[in-house]
């Protein structure tokens, strides 16, 4: 196998089922400003993007004011303070596919999660012992695409892109990591689906937890070639 520099890995829906922490405090948020609730489906779409894209939109549907993206943004992370390490879990199986990457190459978190929201979410759900480092955006104030993220991530570790590989459920993860020419692997038990990460072009998509250590070997092989 072509020899790996760095496995880059998204956190909410690729290591842990984020779903209900994220989905609740959304539908906090909304309430608290006298705005409905999406539907299921469309809150699940929330998962992934940055935080203050997923609000801004919510608010220029409703015709208000652009200022409470910033207000919805706050009331969602109070209730997600409060409920996430109860509401979240880390997939079956994660802790065993990351002992086994982390024989192929360093391992590292990318998420478009706030860095201080992701640091104690890792903690207190005991991801830590699995994975230690985490690339994040760290201003709240500042929307931060996730090629940005990983752009820092690649920066920081002296990986080659073309040596590295980037992991997630959904397109936003697989268009990082072909903006910064690393190698892309799409999971099917988060947010995203088939679809979405066939049209965003992942070089390998996996369904089961157990199958993305042989996905990741695959990748890195193709790209000796």
């Amino acid at each position: 196998m072509h020899e790996l520099d760095a496995i880059f890995l998204d956190l909410d829906g690729c290591l842990v089922d984020s779903v209900r922490a994220i989905t609740n405090s959304f539908d906090h948020a909304l309430r608290a400003e006298g705005i409905a609730p999406r539907s299921p489906e469309v809150t699940r779409s929330f998962i992934g993007p940055p935080l203050g894209a997923s609000f801004n939109r919510i608010v220029a549907e409703e015709g208000r004011d652009p200022a409470l993206a910033a207000v919805l943004v706050e009331r969602y992370r109070e209730r997600y303070r409060a409920m996430s390490a109860v509401e979240t879990t880390i997939f079956a199986g994660i802790p065993e596919a990351l002992a086994a990457l982390r024989g192929e190459a360093p391992i590292a978190i990318v998420t478009s999660k706030l860095g201080r929201v992701a640091e104690r979410l890792v903690d207190d759900i005991g991801l830590r012992a699995h994975v230690e480092v985490i690339y994040a955006p760290q201003d709240e104030h500042t929307l931060e695409p996730k090629e940005v993220t990983l752009r820092r991530a690649l920066a920081a570790t002296g990986a080659r892109p073309h040596a590295s590989v980037m992991i997630g459920d959904r397109e936003h993860d697989v268009l990082a990591g072909h903006a910064c020419g690393t190698g892309t692997v799409g999971v099917l038990w988060g947010a995203g689906d088939r679809a979405e990460l066939e049209a965003a072009r992942a070089h390998a998509i996996v369904a089961e937890v157990h199958a993305l250590h042989g996905a990741v070997r695959a990748v890195a092989a193709r790209a000796s070639t």
